[in-house]
């Protein structure tokens, strides 16, 4: 396999494992509304927080499947892991903030790795003319 073609699916594998990070995260919200709630207020967030939290990371993980929303959808994520580390380590136990302080670093590592794709691959599409 190319180098392009290894990148690629390392690229899956990360989406993927990011993916797979979000669902504990997103169903512990869903499931217990009433106590993330009760969390979000004791931290001076909104009560409806939780949900809207998980609603936006639910739409992201689906568009970071999309080449063309990846960069967007990464961003979106971004916001969400690095809200959620700075809230545990801020009112504890901090810890906990290990698990979204990792997921944020690797959707930050697939953020870079999805710009440096789009940008090499914009430059083979529109190659510079040579000058004679």
């Amino acid at each position: 396999m190319s180098r392009s073609q290894w990148r690629s699916v390392f690229i899956v594998a990360v989406r993927l494992v990011i993916t797979l990070l979000f669902v504990p995260a997103i169903l512990v919200k869903l499931r217990n509304p009433g106590a993330w709630a009760h969390l979000f207020t004791t931290w001076g967030y909104p009560s409806w927080g939780p949900l809207v939290i998980s609603t936006v990371e639910i739409i992201a993980l689906a568009a970071l499947w999309i080449p063309a929303l990846a960069i967007s959808a990464s961003a979106a994520l971004m916001i969400t892991t690095a809200g959620a580390t700075g809230t545990w380590l801020i009112h504890g136990p901090r810890s906990t903030a290990a698990y979204p302080g990792t997921i944020l670093m690797l959707v930050a590592a697939l953020a870079w790795l999805q710009q440096t794709t789009v940008r090499r691959d914009s430059h083979t599409e529109h190659p510079e003319p040579r000058s004679k």
